[in-house]
């Protein structure tokens, strides 16, 4: 049974990181103290990238805590961590069913589409996201790369559809100029009241969810993540 608790709970472990650059840019993560749930060691895993380590220590905890909404996101933030895109993206759609209204589960999945070139599943997913907290300012900043991405491509058919189409490539030139030239923002993070708000940021290499491989274009996307 879904209770307020637990909800709250899932709010509350969320860590927001700058994370799925769609093809060519740096992502900016950013960090925090690991959150007083109850997982110290398994955070301290994460930590330390020993992923394969958390996430034993995750399906144990959620065998033995079915309920457990903390460990059920850390456990899918890992598998995308591990490239275990299929199983990361069954994870968030579990989350996204028994949690509508929590933003974070939808805006990760989308990460993970994007990844995949899924784009129009992407935007719908994010467009979830505003819907179900049209506070949550990430999932409109991952909204506007994706438009950018997905307008981008569009114009690069049109000039191949129409070699004459001038407009059409400098439009799409026009775009990537302002993904090439776009800053990565840096996400906020969500604790529990206890918890310090203390984050540093760092600079990863590559693309992904997180740290992993990306496909598309120049813009990025941000993605939330417990570390």
């Amino acid at each position: 049974m879904k209770t307020l608790c637990s909800r709250a709970a899932l709010a509350a472990s969320v860590i927001f990181c700058a994370l799925l650059c769609v093809q060519s840019m740096p992502a900016l993560a950013q960090r925090a103290p690991a959150v007083a749930d109850g997982t110290p060691e398994i955070d301290q895993a994460i930590a330390g990238k020993n992923l394969e380590g958390a996430l034993k220590q995750l399906d144990q905890r959620i065998a033995s805590n079915p309920t457990d909404a903390q460990a059920k996101f850390k456990r899918a933030t890992v598998l995308a961590r591990l490239n275990r895109d299929d199983d990361a993206i069954q994870a968030f759609t579990a989350l996204t069913q028994q949690y509508p209204e929590v933003p974070e589960p939808y805006n990760n999945l989308a990460a993970l589409y994007a990844k995949r070139g899924e784009l129009s599943q992407a935007r719908a997913t994010l467009e979830t996201a505003v819907a179900a907290n049209p506070s949550y300012a990430l999932a409109y900043q991952n909204l506007g790369s994706l438009y950018l991405q997905m307008a981008s491509r569009a114009y690069q058919q049109a000039a191949k559809l129409n070699p004459k189409d001038s407009l059409s490539s400098q439009r799409k030139q026009s775009i990537d100029l302002v993904m090439a030239q776009a800053s990565p923002v840096a996400a906020h993070s969500a604790a529990p009241a206890a918890a310090s708000a203390a984050q540093a940021a760092d600079s990863p290499t590559g693309y992904g969810v997180p740290q992993g491989q990306g496909l598309l274009g120049p813009s990025s996307l941000n993605h939330t993540n417990n570390r």
